[in-house]
Formats: structure tokens, sequence, C-alpha cells
């Protein structure tokens, strides 16, 4: 679907000049830049969700002291 959108003539030279040196053009850069981001957003609301979720449910020490004695440690 096209849609028309205005932006900064700075920032049209910028994204230019990075499709070109990545053999791109505009449009694939500028859909995968977006797509990128969006990707981004998604993974960065799934961590504050799971921040969240220990924030309001903090883990129970017996949840992670019975894999204790199963971690290897090695010298440095």
């Amino acid at each position: 679907m096209p849609v028309l959108i205005e932006l900064d003539e700075k920032l049209i030279t910028r994204v230019d000049e990075a499709a070109e040196n990545l053999h791109k053009s505009r449009l694939d850069f500028i859909n995968e830049t977006l797509q990128e981001a969006l990707w981004r957003q998604e993974i960065e609301e799934k961590e504050r969700r799971t921040i969240e979720s220990y924030r309001r449910f903090p883990q129970q020490p017996e949840e992670y002291e019975i894999w204790q004695n199963e971690q290897v440690w090695e010298d440095e």
C-alpha cells in the first residue's frame, strides 16, 4: 500500500547514503529499518513485562537454590 510521508531533506540524504552503502533501494532500506524498529519495540515491551512480573512475583530461593550445586564455575 503506497503511503506518502514527508521527511526532512537531511534525513533523506542520510537514508539514501545508507541505502547505497548497503546496495539497497531507499524503499527496501526504509521498510527493513521500520521492521527492525518495530521488532525492537516488541522485544522491549516483552522485557518490560517480564521485569514487571518479577517485581510483582519475585523469584523465591527454593526456585533456584536446588540448581546452585549444578552450576559449573571455571577458574579464571
